[in-house]
């Protein structure tokens, strides 16, 4: 789990750098952000199940390894344009990030649900619009909560154990290929 601090630490940097040049106006692809999500998932995932065996697999942390390098190269192309100084300058902070703790997990604050740490919440975008009345039928039935973000977007809270039921059908309803 040593090497996992190790990405831990880039990631937190590499966040901090898509942060930045977002806030010089730089036009980011959205495909970086969905690959820094999807290696912080990886991490957060490692982090909470380490008993698992294949976590510590060479394999899996390779891969990781991997997305963190395909979000730093693209990172770093869209940065050019800022300048080398610039460029090195987060270079460095990329070569200090194995040297640091990573920083305490930040809780993530959603209003409408309830404070009670027996409770999980998940947020779900669907690729098409999905009829709120068939979901609110399959929430009530697994008797979850959900909330409507948009067409596409659900947040759906709940035990743990009722959640990935409800997914479990949602996922065979509107998550087959077509």
């Amino acid at each position: 789990m040593e090497n996992l601090s190790v990405f831990e630490n880039e990631w937190y940097v590499l966040n901090d750098m898509l942060g930045d040049l977002k806030s010089k106006r730089i036009k980011v692809s959205s495909s970086i952000a969905e690959n820094l999500r999807y290696t912080r998932f990886i991490i957060e995932h490692y982090k909470e199940t380490p008993s698992i065996e294949m976590h510590i697999h060479y394999d899996y942390l390779k891969d990781l390894e991997v997305a963190l390098n395909n979000v730093k190269t693209a990172l770093f192309e869209e940065a050019r344009e800022l300048g080398e100084n610039y460029v090195a300058l987060w270079r460095k902070k990329i070569d200090e990030a194995p040297l640091k703790c990573p920083p305490p997990r930040k809780k993530t604050l959603v209003k409408w649900l309830p404070r009670d740490g027996k409770l999980d919440f998940v947020r779900i975008t669907f690729s098409r619009d999905a009829p709120k009345i068939e979901l609110l039928r399959i929430a009530e039935e697994h008797n979850i909560n959900i909330d409507f973000q948009n067409d596409k977007v659900v947040i759906i809270s709940g035990a743990p154990e009722k959640i990935k039921k409800a997914i479990r059908v949602m996922a065979e309803k509107y998550f087959q290929p077509l």
